[in-house]
């Protein structure tokens, strides 16, 4: 690269697009609105360390230079920023942190992507590829899990052509996206998610298919006949594997077993979390780590190694027999159904937050059976409130999650569970669903102390 790339934002993807490009002897600009004392810059810039950069802080909006070889966007940088229009007047190429890596990368990429499930392939298809025997880093948009991820721009360069990149990738990441070719790569699902950066939903679910985009040849492509949406309107050029209800599929689930050809490959009972999802996740992991060359009996002998993820149907605590489990990573109302339908019955649902779906009849569903009471908080509670009650399921309203929570913790009893599946964005409470997690925790682990029951 002869000419400079200018980096927007330099939050933590933007760190690690400076890192990959500065450490691969391109030249770089970094432009943030953020001023350079504030605590946020002070930290970033303290990552990047003696690194040759040029720096702009309180930036308006206005591009450094019109003779830029890329404008590379952090995935919070929406399509129609001025910086962004004002690259694509001109003819200066967009970037997004996938593209930056996969630029600046010697390794393969397993690419996963999705409205629900995506963290938790990613992380198994990383687990098994270690248990296998392959060198593979967990990266990409996977935050939170606890399994020491990192950004994938603070990672790639250092790698090589020996190192699986297992990588979450967001739609945020895949707007920008031109050269970039997984090895590997899968859609879990594409539901209703994000309609405040998108015009439709069919917009969004295209901007999801990008991932297959520049895919071909011996790449693997993992499909699931389930979820017809995330099938790409157009032909896809690589390699395909299937997973199916029927013996069409390279794996077949049914019956709470994968089966491979007819027989048995794994069983529900060997998984972290019963559930059909689950089952669907861990027959997709083990067809995209095949990419790497392993058989399919080798990588199922290690499903039962892996223990699950922070936030995602996480076991919390068991006091006097009342189970917690913690599914805050649930940002959306297909996400609780299916939380719902892999928790144990009965349940104390704990939801809240900011709704994100384009109708509150997504939000209907739920069975008074399996939701003994439904404990609500946050902005959209009485919206909430409004879905559930119409399904039968009693609720009462909160103003914050700790009253919430202690609310299920004294109606509930011995063989109950009480779950916090919010289907809804965290940010009227929280800067993120790490966060909420986090704070779910905290609230749990301080129950009993001065708590009637």
């Amino acid at each position: 690269m002869t000419r400079p790339v200018c980096i927007v934002g330099l939050g933590r993807a933007g760190v690690g697009m400076a890192l990959a490009l500065a450490k691969t002897g391109a030249k770089v600009i970094i432009v943030d609105a953020k001023p350079s004392d504030s605590p946020e810059m002070v930290a970033a810039l303290d990552k990047l360390g003696s690194l040759d950069l040029d720096v702009i802080t309180d930036w308006t909006g206005t591009l450094p230079s019109s003779d830029l070889e890329a404008l590379a966007v952090s995935p919070g940088v929406p399509p129609n920023h001025p910086a962004v229009l004002a690259a694509l007047s001109n003819g200066t190429p967009v970037w997004s942190e996938m593209e930056v890596a996969y630029r600046t990368t010697k390794s393969p990429i397993v690419g996963i992507t999705g409205t629900n499930g995506k963290s938790t392939v990613t992380a198994l298809t990383w687990h098994l590829l270690r248990k296998a025997g392959a060198s593979a880093r967990l990266c990409g948009n996977i935050a939170g899990a606890g399994l020491g991820e990192q950004p994938i721009g603070e990672i790639c360069w250092q790698t090589s052509e020996s190192d699986w990149l297992v990588t979450e990738v967001s739609s945020f990441q895949l707007e920008w996206v031109q050269a970039f070719r997984p090895r590997a790569a899968t859609i879990t699902n594409i539901t209703e998610d994000h309609l405040d950066r998108y015009a439709s939903f069919e917009e969004y679910a295209n901007t999801k298919h990008r991932i297959f985009s520049q895919m071909e040849g011996e790449d693997m492509a993992v499909l699931s006949k389930l979820h017809p949406e995330a099938q790409p309107p157009w032909p896809i050029r690589s390699a395909v594997k299937w997973i199916a209800e029927d013996e069409s599929g390279d794996l077949t689930i049914r019956d709470g077993h994968v089966l491979r050809q007819g027989e048995l490959l794994l069983r529900e009972a060997d998984l972290w979390l019963a559930g059909r999802h689950n089952l669907e996740n861990a027959a997709t992991a083990l067809l995209l780590a095949t990419a790497a060359g392993f058989e399919l009996d080798e990588l199922a002998a290690h499903v039962a190694t892996f223990r699950g993820i922070a936030n995602r149907m996480e076991r919390v605590a068991d006091l006097d027999g009342v189970l917690f489990l913690n599914n805050s990573m649930c940002t959306n109302p297909a996400a609780l159904h299916a939380s719902l339908a892999a928790s144990p019955k009965p349940v104390r649902l704990i939801a809240g937050g900011i709704a994100k779906a384009s109708s509150w009849e997504k939000y209907r569903g739920l069975s008074p059976n399996d939701v003994r009471k439904a404990y609500l908080y946050g902005r959209d509670r009485g919206a909430l409130r409004r879905a559930f009650e119409a399904d039968g399921v009693p609720c009462s309203e909160f103003e914050t999650l700790e009253e919430a929570t202690r609310a299920a913790y004294r109606d509930a009893t011995s063989g109950e569970v009480v779950l916090l599946s919010p289907a809804c964005a965290s940010f009227d409470q929280f800067s993120s669903f790490e966060e909420r997690g986090e704070r779910f925790r905290e609230i749990v682990l301080t129950l009993g102390e001065n708590e009637e029951r």
